[in-house]
């Protein structure tokens, strides 16, 4: 989606740098933002900290340029002791990708350095966070069901735009469409075509198997792994599956992932 983004807004005839995507689309885990309203270094700074300055974080964050811009966030949507996690003062809406859980395992395995069972019970665990492997900074995720309904069910009354990731790849120009229509965006054929493949996953693992791509955890030998839809229910057992249905049925039945 960042990747797709960059080419349709910027337009330019060659496809965008993956490594410049840190810069087109900046995250909310970036140190520096923690740093400005920090009395002490941000170093010193404990994970409980970094939530409670989070919103001040966001707000500078939001600030760091004179127009709307996008930022990344594996957060979910709402509050941690008595903080909300995402300013909705400097929020003007967003894009939520939703995927299949059982697609999501194999990939999320991978990128995490787990076995597929741990992959799951990850992904069942309420209190799951992650934090930064440099600073202090934590990130609330907590269960894969609830982390997309705290974004999707709208009484934050944020306004949120939800791509299934199988739409987006299934139909890229439909999907990718829409996104453009609820962002308020100028719809342009040709831009979206070419955007389109400029961000294709044969063009995206290109360019990480020529130049690297900095955002690939150590322990992977590439970021862009497959990037296909449907492997979940090849790559995973009966047993594996059913406790998906367990964890999140209600959610992946919303979607359309569930018979």
């Amino acid at each position: 989606m960042r990747a797709l983004l960059a080419n349709y807004l910027i337009g330019q005839e060659e496809p965008f740098a993956i490594e410049d995507l840190r810069a087109f689309s900046l995250s909310d885990v970036r140190p520096r933002f923690y740093a400005e309203v920090l009395t002490k270094p941000v170093q010193e700074m404990t994970a409980e900290e970094s939530v409670t300055v989070r919103p001040q974080a966001q707000q500078r964050l939001a600030a760091a340029r004179g127009h709307d811009h996008f930022v990344k966030t594996h957060s979910r949507f709402g509050m941690l002791n008595g903080t909300h996690l995402i300013d909705r003062s400097v929020s003007a809406g967003a894009v939520y990708i939703i995927r299949n859980p059982a697609d999501i395992v194999p990939s999320y395995a991978s990128h995490m350095g787990v076995a597929t069972d741990a992959a799951i019970e990850i992904m069942a665990d309420r209190d799951h966070a992650t934090v930064e492997a440099d600073v202090q900074i934590l990130t609330p995720i907590g269960r894969w069901g609830d982390h997309a309904e705290s974004w999707i069910d709208g009484s934050h009354s944020l306004p949120v735009c939800v791509v299934r990731y199988e739409d987006l790849y299934a139909d890229p120009e439909k999907a990718f469409g829409q996104v453009l229509k609820v962002l308020g965006l100028p719809f342009d054929r040709e831009r979206l075509a070419r955007s389109i493949r400029h961000s294709s996953f044969e063009e995206l693992s290109r360019q990480e198997k020529e130049k690297g791509f900095s955002e690939r955890p150590p322990h992977m030998q590439r970021f862009f792994r497959s990037g296909g839809s449907g492997e979940g229910q090849q790559a995973l057992s009966e047993g594996q599956l059913a406790r998906l249905v367990r964890d999140h049925g209600p959610v992946m039945k919303r979607f359309g992932y569930l018979p």
